[in-house]
C-alpha cells in the first residue's frame, strides 16, 4: 500500500507567505491593478471588476469530488485554511484577497470580455540530459522590469545530492486574454500536488492529465532522477498537450505557445484570438497582437531549431543563445515590437544548472537594478558538491 506524502509545515507555508506579501504588498495587489489597468485605460476600474470578490469566493467553495480527486482533499483543506490564517493575520479586505488569488483567472473567464489588454511574452526553459559537460537545465526569466530588483549574489558550497525520489518542475508563462471557464474552480496548488504525490515523469503525466481543470495557462518542462522528461503545453485550463522528448532525450518549452497549431489546444488557442480580435474590431491583418504571437512563435522556432540541430549540445553555444539579444537570440531587451505595445519584456536572469556525478554548477546572468537594466558580461558560477 503506497502511504499518502506528508505535507510541508502549513505554519511555516504561512508565515513565508506574509512575510512576502509584507514586502512586496504593493506590487502584489495596487501593482496587479495598475499592469491590468494600464493596458485598458479606457475601462472602468470598479466596472472591469465588477463580481471579483464574489468570484474569488464562489472557488473556495468549488470542492472538487473526493471520489474523482481522492488526492485533493487534504489541500482543499490546507487552501481555505491558509488564505483564513493569512487573511486575518495581515488584515487584507476580501477585495485585496481577491486581487492576489483570484484577479488572473476572473479577468479571463469572465473580465477580459470587456477590455482588450495586451500581453507580455515570457519565458522559455529547455532540459539536456547530456553535454558536453553533464545534465543541463537552463531557463531564461522574462518579465517587465517595473518592479525589478536583483536577486543576491550566489556562492558556492554543499546541497544534499538530489534522492532517488524526485521531479523536477518549471515552467513558462502561457495564456489567453480569454479562455473559456473550466468545469472545475478551486485553487488547487497543482504544481506542488504533483512534486508530493508523484516521483517520476511517468507518474506526473497522469497527475496532471486528470487534474487538467485546475492549471493552465503555463506550459512546463519536467524530468525526474532517470533523466526522462516531457514537454507540457496548457494555454488553456481546459485543453493539454503532452510532448514526449525528442530522440536525445530533450525537452523544452516557450512562452505563449502552442507548437502544434493543428492540435486541439492549438486551434482553441487561434480560436480564441480571432474572437478577441473581432470582439474589439481589432485588425485581423496587422497591429500589436499579431506582432506579439508572431515574436513568440519566431523564438520558440529559433529554441527548437538549436535542439533539434545540435548533437552533442556545447554549453558555450546554448549559453550564447539564451543571453545573445533579441533577434539573435533569445535574451529580450526591452525593445518595443510595436507602436502601439502597452509594456515591454525584458529578460531579467538566465539560470543554468549543469549536474554531474560530483555535484552540479550554478551559472546566473541577471540585469543590474533600475534604471539601467545592464546585462552582464560573463555570469555568476557557483560549485555545489554532493553530501
Amino acid at each position: 500500500m503506497t502511504t499518502r506524502p506528508s505535507l510541508p509545515p502549513l505554519e511555516e507555508e504561512i508565515q513565508k507567505e506574509i512575510a512576502h506579501l509584507t514586502a512586496h504588498r504593493t506590487e502584489m495587489i495596487e501593482g496587479r491593478l495598475e499592469r491590468v489597468l494600464s493596458e485598458v485605460p479606457y475601462v472602468d476600474t470598479a466596472s472591469l471588476l465588477e463580481g471579483l470578490t464574489s468570484f474569488y469566493r464562489e472557488r473556495m467553495e468549488r470542492i472538487p469530488s473526493a471520489t474523482q480527486y481522492p488526492e485533493a482533499t487534504p489541500w482543499v483543506e490546507r487552501v481555505r485554511t491558509r488564505d483564513r490564517e493569512i487573511q486575518q493575520r495581515t488584515g487584507l479586505s476580501d477585495r485585496e484577497m481577491a486581487v492576489i488569488r483570484s484577479l488572473s483567472e476572473y479577468l479571463a473567464f469572465r473580465g477580459f470580455c470587456r477590455a482588450k489588454p495586451t500581453k507580455v511574452e515570457r519565458c522559455r526553459v529547455a532540459y539536456c540530459p547530456e553535454t558536453d559537460q553533464g545534465e543541463l537545465h537552463i531557463k531564461n526569466v522574462d518579465d517587465p522590469a517595473t518592479y525589478w530588483i536583483p536577486d543576491p549574489p550566489i556562492s558556492g558550497g554543499r546541497r544534499p545530492r538530489p534522492p532517488a525520489r524526485y521531479l523536477v518542475w518549471d515552467g513558462v508563462g502561457s495564456g489567453l486574454h480569454e479562455d473559456d471557464e473550466p468545469p472545475e474552480l478551486f485553487p488547487l496548488p497543482i504544481p506542488r500536488m504533483c512534486l508530493a504525490h508523484c516521483d517520476d515523469v511517468p507518474g506526473a503525466i497522469e497527475f496532471v492529465t486528470r487534474y487538467r481543470y485546475f492549471w493552465g495557462w503555463s506550459n512546463v518542462v519536467l524530468h525526474d532522477a532517470q533523466k526522462r522528461s516531457v514537454a507540457i503545453e496548457k494555454c488553456s485550463f481546459n485543453f493539454i498537450e503532452v510532448f514526449p522528448p525528442d530522440a536525445t532525450g530533450r525537452s523544452w518549452v516557450s512562452g505563449m505557445v502552442c507548437r502544434d497549431p493543428n492540435s486541439p489546444q492549438g486551434q482553441y488557442q487561434a480560436r480564441k484570438r480571432r474572437e478577441h480580435r473581432a470582439r474589439f474590431g481589432l485588425s485581423l491583418s496587422e497591429g500589436p497582437d499579431l506582432v506579439f504571437w508572431d515574436v513568440c512563435t519566431r523564438l520558440e522556432r529559433m529554441l527548437a531549431g538549436f535542439l533539434t540541430s545540435r548533437s552533442p549540445i556545447r554549453l558555450e553555444e546554448i549559453f550564447r543563445l539564451f543571453t545573445t539579444p533579441w533577434p539573435d537570440g533569445l535574451c529580450k531587451t526591452g525593445v518595443k515590437l510595436h507602436p502601439a505595445m502597452a509594456q515591454v519584456a525584458y529578460t531579467l536572469q538566465t539560470v543554468a544548472t549543469v549536474s554531474d556525478a560530483k555535484g552540479c554548477t550554478l551559472y546566473r546572468w541577471q540585469r543590474g537594478p533600475k534604471p539601467d537594466l545592464s546585462w552582464p558580461e560573463r555570469p555568476e558560477v557557483a560549485r555545489f558538491s554532493w553530501e
